[in-house]
């Protein structure tokens, strides 16, 4: 999933803000989940609630409460190579990260059937969805927990979270100093 520099995306996407709240049980007592869940211009709600309860199932198993506040953006397949080509980023990738924002963006094609893209990516990766998934958040995580902007290190960190270890790095200081805020998308 190559990174390279751009410019503020989110502010060009038109989010639809989806509820995130974890339920009670899953959470320590008075402890608020700071992960926020938003879909892009084109989602229905309800679309929106089925994608993103995919894409919470994928995360549930990986540190992402170590992130602090932290944005996770569906965007609708069909949009999602006009976001990223004109911007120097791979086509092919389907997730990415915003650090400076805490937001990483997920293509749609991920947590649901869209018949011409998935094949598009399954032909790429050489994998099933279900592993691409688990692989693209992996591996953004290992960009976001460690600062890590070097790909193959976010390889190896990412392989190790997939493995059930703790990242090898010191967690970033820049996410534990966003724990106590809330960000809305601009």
């Amino acid at each position: 999933m190559r990174r390279t520099a751009w410019f503020c995306i989110s502010t060009q996407l038109f989010l639809l803000p989806v509820l995130s709240q974890v339920p009670t049980a899953a959470l320590p007592q008075n402890e608020v989940s700071l992960q926020r869940f938003v879909c892009n211009t084109g989602y229905t709600v309800e679309k929106c609630h089925k994608d993103v309860a995919v894409l919470r199932r994928a995360l549930a198993k990986y540190p992402v409460a170590q992130l602090g506040n932290w944005t996770w953006i569906l965007v609708r397949s069909e949009d999602w190579k006009a976001i990223l080509l004109p911007r120097g980023l791979e086509p092919d990738s389907p997730a990415f990260t915003f650090y400076p924002r805490s937001e990483t963006f997920i293509e749609e094609a991920l947590v649901t059937e869209v018949p011409g893209r998935r094949r598009e990516l399954l032909l790429k990766w050489q994998m099933n969805i279900g592993d691409l998934l688990d692989f693209a958040i992996a591996h953004e995580l290992g960009h976001a927990l460690c600062n890590e902007k070097d790909e193959a290190e976010a390889n190896r960190v990412a392989k190790m979270l997939r493995g059930g270890n703790s990242p090898p790095c010191e967690v970033n200081l820049e996410a534990k100093t966003h724990r106590g805020r809330i960000r809305e998308p601009r």
